[in-house]
């Protein structure tokens, strides 16, 4: 009795991968095109503009001191603990971080009109941020202000920089 064995077998035995368990090539991922067609500059000019934005929105023109109130720190207090420049650099780098993280997101879904980049800001900001702060802040038992405050800059946030990243594509 003779045994027929299959194809790929003697393949797999010489080391070969078996010719059936060959797949065609893939094409590039959108991420990773996403990833090439970044201008670092421009996240990084991006970045600066989003900072500029916290620095207002944590002024004494808007929010500064309601969100002092209710954190319930002080100025004294604020200097004390270090919120210096260590702390002013890592939000920095932070920010970059999520700018990158966001222009990536526009470049892979081909934004490129400042209005659909707001609205991809907003889904980003409103969808994924400030509802995962919603469930930080719900057990670290902050108040809804403090919520409204920062949730509300970072929705803010991704969406100019959303509009500004999708124009300067």
């Amino acid at each position: 009795m003779r045994v027929i064995l299959p194809r790929w077998i003697p393949l797999f035995f010489l080391g070969g991968a078996p010719l059936a368990w060959h797949r065609p090539a893939q094409p590039p991922s959108p991420v990773l095109n996403a990833l090439t067609s970044l201008r670092p500059l421009v996240v990084l000019a991006v970045s600066v503009v989003g900072f500029a934005l916290g620095a207002l929105w944590f002024s004494p023109l808007l929010f500064v001191k309601a969100w002092l109130e209710e954190t319930r720190l002080t100025p004294e207090i604020a200097k004390a603990a270090g919120h210096g420049r260590s702390r002013m650099a890592g939000a920095f780098a932070c920010t970059v971080v999520s700018t990158f993280t966001l222009a990536i997101l526009v470049a892979a879904n081909r934004t490129s009109s400042p209005l659909k980049g707001a609205e991809l800001g907003l889904l980003v900001g409103a969808g994924l941020v400030a509802a995962r702060q919603g469930v930080n802040a719900l057990f670290e038992l902050r108040s809804l202000r403090v919520y409204l405050i920062v949730a509300g800059h970072d929705v803010a946030l991704c969406v100019m920089l959303g509009a500004i990243l999708a124009a300067w594509r």
